[in-house]
């Protein structure tokens, strides 16, 4: 058999297993053909690329980001979407989930009609993999960079509405558990296999098991536009964390939580239930500057996004900085850190039988890294979607 691509690496993080001085065979389908010892391959490729001095991983898949390069997903416009889509596959995500944010209904709406218009068209980098909604039915004490004005209550017959317009492709719901109608959106959502997450919430301990209970199987952005923890009031955050069930998103940027505070997250759910997530706004790629995040002013200044009241407002954080971030400042070893950008975001979405690893059969969605953990090289589903330089 002919392949369409070689990929000689100096190792491979599958991310079970690092293997050294090993090959890639990349079939015409897309999808990964063989994983072998350098010295032991012996078949014809169309294209040969050498990395012996690089480090080849699993795509990152994004499962919370709004937007970059200057585009966001509430513009409602396919070009941005294509712009956020080139921009991601330089910074080594293969997939991602274009992100809403709280605003009036009808620029939701827009904004999903323009992420179903950029899936059926195509995009040029990372591949859209679904629509995440977050929000508007989220809490006002825990609005966060959420637009209170926008905020509304749950039902089934609206999420039912938005769903159609997504003609299959609103794969995540972040919704305030203890919201009336909560559950029953919940149950609704978990029984069309959409995930749900709790999010910008003030859910009591016991608020929040019954949203665990009813489906809702990830906790949005940890710590982050939740209620926190008190000893005699564990609230969502108890939950969460006591939970086997359940997995969380965190933003490992150094600004949103102590350093502490993402260490007890590894000791009490491990790396198999924790996702790296960017959460960027607009900004990230750009200098500081202000911007728009759906109907609110952003100002970036030294990196970091806030409303002009000094609120936390997302993020400029790109997944390549969010692995090398986790590597530097946590007791996490490389291996761990790809499997919590790759595997473990594919396996809360349920796409671990075709991405989120190195294995035979699987899409070839890759990326090379050089010694510094700086991407050199994205491919996703067989096909050379970024070349540094």
């Amino acid at each position: 058999m002919e392949y369409k691509l070689i990929i000689h690496a100096g190792e491979i993080i599958t991310p079970f297993s690092r293997l050294k001085n090993y090959s890639v065979g990349i079939k015409e389908d897309g999808r990964i053909g063989f994983i072998e010892p350098s010295d032991s391959v012996n078949v014809e490729a169309g294209e040969i690329l050498n990395y012996r001095d690089s480090i080849l991983v699993p795509g990152f898949i994004d499962i919370h980001i709004h937007g970059s390069a200057g585009a966001d997903t509430m513009d409602a416009s396919m070009e941005s979407i294509r712009k956020i889509s080139r921009f991601l596959a330089s910074k080594g995500v293969t997939g991602f989930y274009p992100t809403t944010v709280t605003a009036p209904m009808d620029k939701i709406k827009e904004a999903i009609k323009a992420v179903v218009n950029a899936i059926k068209n195509g995009v040029p980098g990372a591949q859209i993999l679904g629509i995440h909604l977050e929000g508007p039915y989220l809490s006002k004490e825990k609005a966060g960079a959420q637009d209170p004005r926008f905020l509304r209550t749950p039902n089934t017959d609206e999420i039912a509405e938005l769903l159609k317009i997504g003609e299959g492709f609103v794969k995540r719901v972040t919704l305030a558990p203890e919201l009336p109608g909560a559950l029953d959106v919940t149950k609704f959502l978990v029984e069309k296999s959409i995930v749900v997450a709790m999010g910008h919430t003030n859910a009591t301990y016991d608020e929040a098991i019954k949203a665990i209970e009813a489906g809702a199987k990830l906790a949005n952005h940890m710590y982050n536009g939740m209620r926190g923890f008190h000893h005699r009031d564990p609230g969502i955050v108890g939950a969460v964390l006591t939970r086997d069930d359940v997995y969380v998103e965190i933003i490992i940027d150094n600004v949103h939580h102590h350093y502490a505070a993402r260490e007890i997250v590894i000791r009490c759910k491990g790396t198999d239930r924790v996702a790296l997530i960017s959460d960027a706004i607009m900004a990230a790629g750009l200098a500081d500057g202000e911007y728009m995040l759906g109907e609110q002013k952003i100002i970036v200044k030294n990196g970091i996004s806030r409303l002009p009241d000094g609120t936390i407002a997302g993020s400029t954080l790109t997944m390549d900085q969010a692995i090398r971030n986790v590597v530097e400042h946590l007791n996490v070893s490389l291996m761990d850190a790809v499997k919590m950008a790759s595997y473990v975001p594919a396996k809360i979405m349920g796409l671990d039988k075709y991405k989120g690893s190195i294995e035979i059969g699987k899409d070839a969605d890759l990326v090379i890294l050089n010694r510094d953990l700086e991407v050199v090289l994205t491919i996703v589903k067989g096909t050379i979607v970024y070349k540094r330089g």
